[in-house]
């Protein structure tokens, strides 16, 4: 089980807060009218609070869009997938998706897939205005799993000892 010391104000931090006013002129195109938002910061927390609001949404709104971890510079040749077009160094893979429910702020722990990830929040297309804040939690984090595996290391650890000094 993992043990947070979610409800002290010293573990988190803003990392990102910002009003996204979208163009109505995209509504007609059918394209979302609020541009994908890529978090100008890379995080290597992956124990992040997520809070998107539009406050003149209806009650039948319920979903604000969608929040992606990501993880850079994998090697692959994607030019197997998207041939014609020359791959670069290293692909951006989406590794996560996360529903944001509209007018709340979420918990979200993700994977530890490298040791810094990049995110990005997509709004639902008919959204025209919202307000996106991103905390990442940066305290003390420990598994009790963890900590009984270590235990049983150390026991085994004594026990070799012993059958060796037989």
């Amino acid at each position: 089980m993992l043990n947070l010391g979610l409800n002290t104000a010293g573990n988190w931090r803003l990392i990102y807060y910002q009003t996204h006013q979208g163009d109505p002129a995209k509504r007609k195109l059918r394209a979302p009218m609020i541009d994908i938002i890529e978090l100008p910061v890379t995080i290597p927390g992956r124990i992040l609070a997520v809070g998107a609001s539009y406050i003149g949404a209806p009650p039948s709104w319920y979903t604000a869009g969608f929040f992606y971890q990501e993880v850079g510079g994998v090697s692959l040749d994607d030019t197997l997938v998207f041939p014609g077009v020359s791959g670069g160094s290293g692909a951006v893979l989406d590794a996560s998706k996360r529903r944001i429910v509209l007018n709340t702020v979420e918990l979200h722990i993700f994977e530890r897939l490298a040791t810094e990830h990049s995110y990005r929040f997509e709004t639902m297309a008919w959204i025209p205005r919202i307000v996106l804040g991103v905390w990442e939690y940066i305290g003390a984090e420990s598994d009790s799993t963890e900590d009984l595996l270590q235990t049983v290391r150390v026991d085994l650890a004594r026990v070799e000892f012993k059958v060796d000094n037989l």
